[in-house]
């Protein structure tokens, strides 16, 4: 029949910009990650063929394969210094809590999730949340998000690269980001530094700052000397 035909012609384009786009997306993405992980003197290999440069390329084949290509919305990719935020239309077809839990899989596009395994892309059913979580876990990284967002008609899933402060105690140091050690350094040089200034010098954004003085606070680095309109920072040396 034509109509089958067709369908499959459409699947096959479909199946072709999925992988273009896995390939695209986690390139970048998991190059960035790798970054991060690696030690100066690994090599090219080691230090991208981490667990977590394959949960991110996982997340990415998962959000095609769940998309639901019927509603308006477009499948996205964000990267921030401190994390990724993944997008796609169409709502989920399991609980939150079941999907964290693993075990279970009802993808949407089970055509192309088949096509795509063949070609090395996807983990066996159930199976992918729970590596995303064991892959974060073991870099201590602040635990993934996955919303569901009905009034746009789509899921997000924000997967940060940040330390999550309540895995380190206070005799337990925490490897900084150049950012954070950036922010400390202007506040040590200049410590009645306002967060309009700091964003004005750095370029950073005021929800950026303000996250990441938050996380200075909450771990020991930095100290804010009395009120806000008249005290200053104090940098701590741990």
């Amino acid at each position: 029949m034509l109509v089958y035909k067709f369908c499959h012609q459409f699947l096959a384009v479909l199946v072709h910009l999925a992988h273009t786009a896995v390939k695209r997306n986690t390139n970048f993405l998991t190059l960035d990650v790798g970054d991060k992980l690696a030690n100066t003197d690994d090599t090219a290999l080691m230090k991208y063929d981490t667990l977590q440069a394959k949960a991110v390329r996982e997340a990415v084949t998962n959000m095609v394969i769940h998309s639901d290509f019927m509603v308006n919305g477009v499948l996205k990719v964000e990267k921030y210094d401190d994390c990724f935020v993944l997008t796609n239309p169409g709502l989920l077809k399991l609980p939150i809590e079941q999907i964290y839990k693993g075990g279970e899989s009802k993808a949407r596009n089970q055509r192309m999730q088949n096509m795509l395994r063949m070609i090395g892309y996807g983990e066996n059913l159930g199976s992918v949340f729970p590596l995303i979580l064991n892959a974060w876990n073991e870099k201590h990284w602040i635990k993934p998000e996955l919303q569901e967002q009905p009034e746009l008609m789509q899921v997000k899933l924000t997967l940060h690269i940040q330390n999550d402060v309540s895995y380190s105690s206070s005799n337990d140091p925490i490897n900084l980001t150049e950012r954070q050690k950036m922010i400390l350094r202007m506040f040590s040089e200049e410590k009645n530094l306002s967060r309009e200034r700091l964003c004005e010098k750095t370029g950073l954004s005021d929800a950026t700052a303000k996250r990441e003085i938050a996380f200075l606070k909450k771990t020991g680095y930095l100290e804010r000397v009395g009120s806000f309109k008249s005290g200053y920072w104090k940098v701590l040396s741990k």
